[in-house]
């Protein structure tokens, strides 16, 4: 008999900084960016179990395949529409995310991407706006923890840093 294939995956890494979640070893959802990044959906991850959110996801190895990630996903949010094509799609696109990450790595989201903590000069057009930070200000806040909500909480740094050519659908 075989041993259970494994998948890498972001799941909760600690309550640090600001988190809404109180749950352990659950799978985060996709990101589920909106049109108001500042709300914090541009910068927190949500929870797969009870759509709370958090600051730090920590790369693990998961039985769970990612096309049942991304149904749990989906049926947490209550889409009723989404094809298996869809499911694939989304998987195929996660596992070429998570190349980019080792079993171990604390990660975090910025505007449709993900970052290692460690990651510095950090330059990238996202799905709102365009960045140039020196280091995650996630990161920054771990000693400042009100830093996350007056950089990345604020209307203006994204209205400011907004891309001119964004697709708005």
């Amino acid at each position: 008999m075989s041993a259970p294939t494994k998948t890498k995956y972001f799941f909760k890494a600690n309550n640090d900084v600001l988190s809404f979640c109180a749950c352990e070893d659950e799978p985060a959802m996709s990101p589920g960016q909106l049109d108001c990044p500042w709300c914090g959906c541009g910068w927190m991850i949500g929870c797969t179990k009870c759509s709370r959110s958090f600051i730090f996801a920590e790369v693990r190895e998961t039985e769970l395949s990612l096309i049942e990630i991304a149904r749990r996903d989906a049926e947490r949010r209550a889409l009723t529409m989404v094809t298996e094509a869809e499911f694939a799609e989304w998987a195929a696109g996660m596992r070429e995310t998570l190349e980019n990450f080792a079993v171990g790595d604390i990660v975090v989201y910025l505007d449709g991407c993900y970052f290692c903590v460690g990651c510095t000069d950090i330059a990238f057009d996202g799905n709102y706006a365009r960045h140039d930070l020196p280091r995650l200000p996630h990161v920054d806040a771990l000693a400042d923890p009100p830093l996350l909500k007056r950089i990345l909480g604020d209307k203006q740094y994204w209205f400011d840093r907004e891309l001119a050519d964004r697709d708005r659908d």
